[in-house]
């Protein structure tokens, strides 16, 4: 205990004495330029501070942070590299201290005092906590990335990032990486815009600060695709002052949460942008007891699979997914369909330049026939959109056509022995280094049939999740949602119920239970192409 107590006044002391000499020369001085520059910054206030310290302090953080133990986590809104919680540094021995002394430097510098009450002025954000600490180091490898969120979670008050990516090496736009900003959709909407407006590109020696605020403060951070590039970041955070802390107040997330909500303006904005994501449920005929041999002739045949129209087969389809209540069926769709569909979907990534390890622009794929489709805080992907000109939309719409169709609900009863009666459904495409889908609960309390047709080329690119585009269930009962609307675990793997790989001509069946969330991993640069597919949901009659 006197051992604790020792340091824990030794690192209070180097607090006060180290900030400024740890900073340039001249850096508190600029106090009210920063000042200015961040509430002009747009599309919400933000303060780019370059150069931040001193270049020899910042080597030697470099150095130890490239020496620590770093763990892969991903799960529908991130994959990064991540080291433990560095606040807790002061509960490290002696001799682990000793090794990292110049993070520990940094540390007390940027919770001292003098710079919370710098980075309170330069923000107008309050006072601001020194006993909560909270930062961790970050490294993003190529395929690594962070989707949309607002950083609101507990007591946050600002965000900081510090760049130290290696300062021998130029950071190209090319190479990914950027920390995105996204504008408000509209003054009278909380949704993030479809696309970021401002990118800041990885920096030596580069301090990025902003104030979390619910609906505001939307950010993400770009794929990594720069061959040999590593991210290497300090992410923390200041927070509100603590009980017995100067400038403590109760209702001090009042400033936050001006409505006193429980959740983010994003969580609510979630649930509305998913069920305005889909068309308005379509009503099916009644179904009958049997196929009826002239509808499926007519309709069915022209796309599907002659085997799968064999009766024997579909009875021996209905027993499995009655074992399983999911099942996976490959070459769904014919010879001639199949054919024609992969050289125009080939054709049209290729001359979209969408895939080969290259960071597209947000606009890619945009013309008469697709339309993109939001928000980003829930989702982001290309759907069609009638009337469709572009070759690949007017034959992904007939498809759509027929999943809505009553002819393919009959099937879907004869294979699954459950009764659809009505559905909603898109076509899609997942442009390679934009598109996702984050596992949003959806708040439903009654089970759905998924019927999702997935035509990804190369399947064998994609068959072990590393580019991602895969489609996951999730158990969601036990999460708690992030502010964003997203799924966050303390352990990735708790809760998979399964994960099907993007693949070519593969139509999947899942009987989804209330509770369960689903996601479309983002589809990273090291994709073939674009994960293009046919998503339906069904509801089911009871029996």
């Amino acid at each position: 205990m006197p051992e604790n107590n020792e340091a824990n006044s030794a690192n209070k002391r180097l607090r006060t004495e180290s900030s400024v000499s740890l900073c340039f020369p001249g850096l508190f001085s600029r106090t009210q330029e920063l000042s200015s520059s961040y509430k002009a910054a747009q599309p919400f206030h933000h303060s780019r501070i370059t150069p931040f310290c001193s270049p020899t302090l910042l080597e030697g953080v470099r150095q130890e942070m490239l020496k620590l133990h770093y763990t892969l986590k991903e799960t529908d809104i991130f994959k990064y590299h991540q080291s433990g919680d560095l606040a807790n540094m002061d509960g490290l021995s002696a001799k682990e201290r000793e090794q990292l002394p110049c993070l520990q430097q940094l540390r007390d510098a940027l919770y001292s005092q003098e710079f919370r009450d710098f980075v309170s002025q330069v923000t107008g954000c309050g006072p601001l906590s020194g006993i909560r600490t909270d930062m961790s180091t970050n490294r993003y490898k190529q395929g690594d990335h962070l989707l949309l969120h607002d950083d609101v979670i507990g007591d946050r008050r600002v965000s900081y990032i510090i760049y130290l990516p290696d300062p021998q090496s130029q950071w190209l736009p090319e190479d990914g990486g950027g920390l995105e900003l996204y504008p408000r959709e509209s003054q009278e909407s909380w949704a993030p815009a479809i696309r970021p407006t401002q990118v800041i590109a990885p920096k030596w020696n580069q301090m990025v600060l902003f104030t979390v605020l619910p609906g505001q403060s939307h950010h993400a951070v770009q794929e990594v695709c720069g061959k040999d590039k590593e991210r290497l970041s300090i992410q923390g955070w200041f927070h509100f002052p603590q009980p017995g802390e100067p400038g403590y107040h109760a209702d001090q997330l009042q400033t936050l949460w001006q409505k006193g909500a429980q959740s983010t303006l994003s969580q609510v904005e979630a649930k509305k942008q998913r069920e305005q994501g889909c068309p308005s449920t379509q009503p099916l005929q009644p179904l009958k007891p049997s196929i009826d041999k002239t509808l499926i002739d007519s309709t069915l045949a022209r796309y599907i699979n002659p085997e799968y129209l064999n009766p024997k087969v579909m009875q021996q389809i209905s027993d499995r997914f009655a074992d399983d209540s999911y099942i996976k069926l490959s070459e769904f769709l014919n010879h001639e369909c199949a054919q024609k569909l992969q050289q125009v979907l080939t054709r049209t990534d290729k001359e979209d330049g969408v895939g080969g390890c290259r960071m597209p622009g947000y606009e890619t794929g945009e013309r008469a026939g697709w339309k993109p489709e939001g928000s980003p805080v829930v989702r982001r992907f290309l759907r069609v959109e009638m009337p469709a000109q572009d070759e690949a939309a007017c034959l992904l719409a007939q498809l759509q056509d027929m999943f809505g169709s009553d002819e393919f609900a009959c099937w879907l009863a004869h294979v699954t022995t459950l009764s659809p009666w009505a559905c909603r459904g898109l076509a899609r495409r997942f442009r390679a280094g934009l598109d996702y889908t984050l596992g949003t609960p959806d708040g439903a309390t009654e089970s759905m049939l998924d019927a999702v047709l997935c035509l990804a080329d190369r399947p064998s690119m994609w068959a072990d999740g590393s580019v991602g585009g895969y489609h996951c269930y999730v158990d969601g009962g036990s999460d708690n949602a992030s502010n964003d609307g997203s799924v966050y675990r303390s352990n990735e793997d708790d809760g998979i119920l399964l994960t099907t790989p993007a693949a070519w001509n593969m139509l999947t069946l899942v009987l989804r239970e209330p509770g369960v969330v689903q996601f479309v991993k983002y589809v990273g640069t090291a994709a073939p192409g674009s994960r293009w597919d046919i998503s339906f949901e069904y509801s089911i009659a009871d029996e």
